[in-house]
């Protein structure tokens, strides 16, 4: 029904229901609640609002979901989500863990990133796949490199002897992390949170290269 018709009808109604009931009925409708009196044909307009197919509590969350997107290593999330996460102590992922972290952690990472991927033209490529655990390099599908945030510490693991005499001198602290299987290939974690700490990562990123 076009709603210039649909007006004519409610207003029809209402005036029978105003004389029956001896008082204005306008305003005490249903599709009242809806109401703009601004609009051309309100009681119309208000009408066809009350009646829409209403959409699932799913679909209106997923909608405000796209509305407050942000996206972090090409990954998107809601920052607000990702601090209940934090809140409740629940485990987040490396790219909401990046999207929290400071200006420094993210110029110390952009600085490994670069380290790692800077080949020497005709070589094979090393590529990096971020997971939702860590940022993984790999060259001919051999493990380079992975890199991790665990709380406000950024962390390599590389795929060295923890404990070779050449690195336990005590010149280059680290942690031997093979016993987990996620660093089984890649056993030397080296914690990068300092200017000398990142220049002595580069190295050991060399070495590997």
């Amino acid at each position: 029904m076009e709603k210039l018709a649909l007006q004519v009808k409610l207003d029809q109604q209402k005036w029978i229901d105003s004389v029956n009931n001896h008082r204005d009925m306008c305003g005490s409708y249903d599709y009242c609640a809806f109401c703009d009196k601004e609009a051309d044909f309100p009681c119309a307009t208000a009408y066809e609002r009350m009646n829409a197919p209403k959409r699932s509590k799913r679909f209106v969350e997923e909608q405000e979901d796209v509305l407050t997107l942000n996206s972090s290593l090409g990954k998107r999330f809601n920052y607000d989500k990702v601090m209940a996460k934090k809140a409740a102590r629940k485990s987040l992922t490396f790219a909401e863990k990046y999207a929290l972290s400071n200006d420094i952690i993210k110029e110390r990472y952009a600085i490994l990133k670069d380290a790692l991927t800077d080949t020497p033209k005709g070589t094979p490529k090393i590529k990096s796949r971020i997971s939702k655990q860590c940022d993984t390099y790999r060259r001919d599908g051999d493990i380079v490199a992975k890199v991790t945030i665990i709380g406000t510490s950024l962390r390599v693991n590389l795929p060295l002897d923890p404990y070779a005499p050449e690195f336990c001198d005590g010149k280059t602290p680290h942690v031997a992390t093979g016993h987990k299987k996620v660093y089984e290939e890649v056993p030397f974690q080296f914690k990068v949170n300092s200017k000398l700490a990142l220049k002595r990562a580069l190295a050991l990123i060399e070495l590997v290269k």
